[in-house]
């Protein structure tokens, strides 16, 4: 049977790929979901190209020993097989349950007979999704060193394009600016030859550049994510064929295993879209991410919370009585989660810098300890989260002077690192830490890191063993997010390295960026800034969230507004916990409008106007869930804007339909046609300005009025 013959219900391709026959799975997208199109094209991907097939050209490459892995592979013992899972990641073993999967593993295993070296490639494919996502892994089962394992591609594959010449969508990384995470486009003409590559900056995986890119050519295209939370690198290239060559891995591999010895790679997530809109991709992936990557607690989807903080003192200088009074009065306004971070609160001694690497209590601010803390914060039905940054040993602190084996010196660096592929080194940290988490109860667990490991990294490397420091470190680092939530169930990463320098697929499966940026370590608003960078992410990482130091209905809330924020306004209104009237019934408005635009943003985003920095312009973005027929859409009239009114080209609007339009800021309701919601004409009397505009469709377009 042809693949593209079925319609959507039958085209649950994971279904196929383990029992060959068609069928329905319990899905669990959130918005996009693939059309029979794109579903038979990853299909085709996986069944005829690369993962399945008497002879699958692995979608990765490496070279052993000199040769290059296209000539060893199809030499060696192949061995596959296919698992099927169930949305608890039960394994499914009876074909009748087949229908509730939600997720099938296909492993193929290859094993060079001569050095005993096996490779093998773990992927995943949705019934849903038009995607596929693979690790690779080696390990040495021989009794002697591997011969050099080196230029390892954890993504090595061709598509035919066409001759046509394809456009690279990526994206800006962190750089504490207006343009941080900024959308890029370069486009790559027919015949033309050069690799564009791609790849962050000292070692942070979204530093300077974002490991996510949505490659378009005409009639569709692939959006790639890179799960690796080092030093990636990408390169896109125009072969002689005429095929496009798409390769990524970690940026420098050259080393022998030694027997027992294992490493993985990066993780590849691909995506296929179809059309002539890029965001497709962009809105395929995001709903794939928020489907499968994403944390839960309990089975459902975790937002960014709405955090309030406690950035005053005792009189004595201690902060136990602040945290004790404050999560009751902060639970009654809204507050989701109590927020210490490394300062001003500093629960370990020292402060920030110099503390990093004394991971204990200081008892002059917490006399006794976190725990009073935690029950205080359990008992008001809030959350606790708390400040670490563990990677990071400064100098003279308790790791330090008790254990300097552990500590990588600085050389030129402004600090040290911890010895994180240290696997005795690890798990000492990763004990001292639940001992924190233990004491104060946490639900959620800040990980800072604000340092450059790749120096560190490189230079502990022997000359036949390049990379391997970096793999030990990655991988460590996620055994001890791992563990941690394995010890502490629920508990989640609020993924913190820089801000927002560590933003790949892998570690978004640990947690969230709830400070996405340090550009807003200043402490106020910053408007422009604050709307551009939550545009940027929406197209890569739905749920995020940053500092918000105004609140509801200000310009500057709304510019820095996610799903969830940190609520710091300025210092006549920190007291979140003792506020007047009029800033309590603000809190409240604040935390009521995080409640009913929260479901709108798991759909699918749109920017309304192009990414400017400049003053004079409009801004915003909608969202809009094709399920429910409706959405909302931010809008922003910035503060040298000459325009009262602009037109908003709506999208996912049927125009044959009618739909009613509400407004946040007025008791208006209008009813209009879906030809006059998709070109809207808003007005915005202030400057600056916003406007927060709901649609819902209600029906056939007879009774419409217009807009």
């Amino acid at each position: 049977m042809e693949i593209m013959n079925y319609s959507n219900r039958y085209t649950r391709w994971a279904l196929l790929l383990l029992v060959g026959a068609s069928g329905l799975a319990g899905g669990n997208a959130l918005a996009a979901e693939g059309t029979p199109e794109e579903m038979g094209l990853a299909f085709r991907w996986v069944m005829e190209q690369h993962l399945a097939g008497r002879a699958p050209v692995a979608p990765f490459s490496f070279t052993y020993g000199g040769k290059p892995s296209s000539e060893l592979l199809p030499g060696w013992q192949r061995e596959s097989r296919v698992d099927a899972f169930d949305s608890n990641h039960v394994r499914i073993t009876r074909i009748a349950s087949l229908t509730n999967a939600v997720e099938s593993i296909r492993t193929l295993t290859w094993t060079d007979p001569k050095t005993g070296l096996e490779v093998r490639c773990v992927a995943a494919t949705y019934p849903e999704f038009p995607a596929v996502d693979w690790v690779v892994y080696f390990k040495n089962t021989g009794q002697a060193d591997t011969p050099i394992l080196e230029s390892i591609q954890a993504l090595d594959f061709r598509l035919d394009t066409g001759r046509t010449g394809f456009t690279i969508h990526h994206a800006l990384g962190d750089g504490n600016s207006a343009l941080s995470f900024a959308p890029m486009t370069e486009t790559v003409a027919g015949g033309d030859a050069r690799e564009r590559v791609y790849a962050p900056a000292g070692g942070r995986s979204s530093q300077g550049r974002m490991p996510y890119f949505n490659l378009g050519w005409p009639g569709g295209g692939m959006a790639l994510a890179i799960g690796w939370s080092g030093q990636w690198e990408a390169g896109f290239q125009t072969l002689p064929s005429g095929e496009l060559r798409v390769r990524a891995g970690q940026q420098l591999t050259h080393f022998k295993l030694h027997p027992g010895e294992s490493a993985r790679t990066p993780r590849g997530v691909i995506t296929f879209w179809r059309g002539s809109d890029d965001l497709r991709g962009n809105n395929l992936f995001r709903s794939l991410a928020l489907a499968h990557y994403y944390p839960r607690r309990e089975g459902r989807l975790v937002y960014p919370p709405i955090c309030g903080t406690v950035n005053y003192a005792a009189p004595d200088g201690s902060y136990e009585q602040p945290h004790l009074l404050a999560p009751g009065p902060l639970k009654a306004r809204g507050v989701e989660v109590l927020w210490s971070d490394m300062d001003p609160q500093q629960w370990y001694p020292g402060g920030f810098p110099n503390g990093t690497g004394n991971w204990e209590v200081d008892t002059n601010k917490y006399p006794r300890g976190l725990k009073p803390i935690g029950d205080a914060v359990r008992a008001a039905g809030l959350q606790y989260l708390l400040w670490f940054e563990p990677e990071r040993v400064h100098p003279g602190t308790r790791i330090d002077r008790e254990h300097p084996e552990w500590v990588m010196p600085a050389k030129g660096e402004w600090s040290q690192l911890f010895r994180l592929h240290d696997p005795v080194a690890r798990q000492w940290l990763t004990d001292l830490i639940d001992t924190q988490i233990t004491a104060a109860q946490l639900g959620w667990l800040r990980w800072d890191f604000n340092m450059d490991p790749l120096g560190f990294w490189r230079r502990n490397d022997a000359p036949d063993r390049q990379g391997i420091t970096e793999i030990r470190h990655i991988e460590g680092l996620y055994a001890m997010w791992a563990e941690l939530q394995k010890r502490h169930p629920g508990l989640i990463i609020d993924n913190c390295s820089s801000g927002g320098r560590r933003l790949d697929i892998e570690a978004c499966r640990y947690g969230l960026p709830l400070w996405h940026s340090d550009s807003q370590c200043g402490g106020k608003c910053d408007p422009t800034p604050d709307q551009l960078q939550n545009a940027a992410l929406y197209r890569w990482v739905p749920l995020h969230g940053c500092g918000c130091f105004a609140l509801e209905p200000a310009y500057g809330f709304r510019s820095a507004m996610t799903a969830g924020n940190i609520l710091a306004p300025s210092e006549t209104q920190c007291r979140l916990d003792t506020p007047s009237p009029e800033v309590e019934a603000a809190v409240k408005r604040t935390t009521a409008l995080y409640r009913k635009l929260r479901p709108f943003m798991l759909g699918d985003f749109y920017p309304l106007f192009s990414h400017a920095t400049n003053e004079t312009a409009w801004f915003g973005y909608q969202f809009h869930r094709e399920r429910e027929q409706d959405g909302f859409a931010m809008v922003f009239r910035r503060g040298q804007s000459l325009d009262l009114a602009q037109t908003l080209p709506l999208r996912g609007i049927d125009a044959q339909a009618r739909y009613t339009v509400s407004f946040e800021d007025s008791a208006e309701t209008r009813a209009v046609t879906g030809a006059g919601l998709a070109a809207f004409r808003l007005e915005i009397p202030a400057t600056p300005g916003s406007a927060i505009l709901y649609y819902r469709k209600t029906g056939d377009g007879s009774k419409a009025t217009g807009h």
